[in-house]
């Protein structure tokens, strides 16, 4: 009996982008500005969808 993990804690940059609807190279972009936090694991860098959502949280503009 195999149990079921759930949704990933982790997602690499091309994971996030997809969720952020963005290339992978603008990830590593936000990454390498310190504007979005990530984890390293090993040689690779990681982020949680909390962050995401801090980060578009943090970045919401409203038209005036």
């Amino acid at each position: 009996m195999s149990a079921q993990i759930g949704p990933k804690l982790l997602l690499n940059a091309s994971e996030a982008a997809d969720l952020l609807g963005v290339n992978r190279s603008t990830i590593h972009e936000m990454w390498t500005a310190g504007e979005l936090r990530f984890v390293r694991i090993g040689r690779g860098r990681k982020v949680t969808r909390q962050w995401l959502e801090d980060y578009i949280a943090a970045h919401m503009e409203v038209a005036s």
